[in-house]
């Protein structure tokens, strides 16, 4: 790692987790109902959000968990064990079993649906949750998340239902998305590689890639489309839509598959990747990534410009091998450091394409995206 890429890599380590973590820890708790809010304004103040969702709860759980062990704060231990409480008190349906996905305010059930999404990072949260801070009880909770997600999500066709009912019905049967199957395969892949001797593991993690190659990936194996059939064709009326972001992610996943394996099976197909979100995605005018492309003219379709994107294309150009795209990072880097995220921590969610901010409110799931990018900068920082 060159001396420029890894100035601004710690710089956004420092604002992260000196400035924007602890502006959490003192707002990001609702201490009135309980539970986390979903969006945070830059003066601290929440958001008027009705609800509590599972899917925030892991990601900070996630977040939480992995900067306790990294920095040995206690209030980031804490923080981790007091949402643990809060998610498997309230979330759990103590009935049917599985994840409801949104709360009311005052702690009742608002949505009794079963997401894939969610339970992915569910999982996801659970199993950092239990590495990081060794809590060996965990386990019995990421044993019973699983055990839902294999025996009422799947489908005979090898994918997953989108979504379930309370009582497990499937509400999306014409519908194949990948973005909850991605999120999977990625919670799937940390299990497995905390234990690669584990066949339920191994099994639930070649599935999701053989789902992946054979029937999400299509168009000559360079496009992840974001909708499919029933029959994983793109007839559906949104089925155009590609996101360039969601192409950065798949192919870090590719790559840390092959580096659990120890192998070089997916390097072809992660550069293809690659290449089509970084072609169809990037800005070459203004820099940044765009939203959202139709993959059918091959036009942008939604030229804002999201903070999580722009994250998920650092992850994979930190593990993409050689140093061909060490100026692409510091391009990235620069842009998160000068538009995106402030000293001070607090950072603005989306702009426009020409860099005007559009919403200056902080979604409180993104601090999933930026500590997955930090953590991935500091690996290749080790490596280098």
């Amino acid at each position: 790692m060159n001396n420029i890429v890894t100035s601004l890599s710690d710089t956004f380590y420092d604002r992260f987790t000196n400035s924007t973590l602890f502006f959490f820890l003192e707002n990001g708790w609702d201490n009135q109902y309980g539970g986390l809010f979903e969006i945070l304004k830059s003066d601290g103040e929440s958001k008027d959000v009705p609800f509590r969702r599972v899917m925030v709860h892991a990601r900070q759980l996630f977040v939480f968990s992995r900067w306790a062990k990294l920095t040995g704060d206690n209030n980031f231990i804490a923080k981790a064990d007091k949402i643990f409480e809060f998610m498997t008190t309230s979330f759990w349906d103590p009935e049917n079993g599985g994840w409801f996905s949104r709360l009311n305010l005052d702690g009742s059930v608002q949505d009794r649906t079963k997401d894939l999404y969610a339970h992915a990072f569910v999982l996801f949260g659970l199993a950092n949750y239990k590495n990081s801070l060794n809590r060996k009880t965990v386990h019995d909770w990421i044993d019973k998340t699983l055990t839902v997600i294999e025996h009422q999500f799947s489908r005979e066709d090898g994918s997953f239902c989108q979504d379930l009912s309370g009582h497990f019905m499937d509400l999306s049967p014409q519908i194949r998305s990948q973005n909850p199957h991605m999120h999977l395969l990625e919670a799937t892949l940390y299990l497995l590689e905390l234990d690669k001797q584990n066949p339920r593991y191994l099994t639930l993690v070649n599935r999701l890639l053989n789902l992946f190659e054979n029937k999400i990936l299509g168009n000559g194996n360079n496009l992840v489309r974001e909708y499919l059939d029933q029959s994983f064709k793109p007839s559906l009326i949104n089925s155009f839509i590609i996101e360039p972001g969601h192409h950065y992610e798949w192919a870090w996943l590719l790559n840390w598959s092959d580096k659990i394996h120890q192998r070089k099976k997916y390097g072809t197909l992660t550069k293809t990747l690659f290449d089509t979100g970084w072609r169809l995605g990037w800005d070459f005018n203004n820099g940044g990534v765009f939203d959202e492309v139709d993959c059918v003219n091959n036009q942008v379709s939604l030229s804002t410009k999201r903070f999580w994107p722009l994250l998920e294309l650092i992850k994979v150009l930190s593990v993409l091998p050689g140093n061909s795209h060490g100026d692409d990072l510091t391009s990235a880097l620069t842009i998160v450091l000068e538009r995106y995220i402030q000293p001070n921590g607090i950072w603005t969610e989306r702009f426009d394409q020409n860099w005007t901010a559009i919403d200056r409110t902080m979604p409180t799931s993104s601090l999933y995206h930026m500590a997955m990018a930090i953590l991935e900068l500091k690996e290749r920082k080790l490596k280098n």
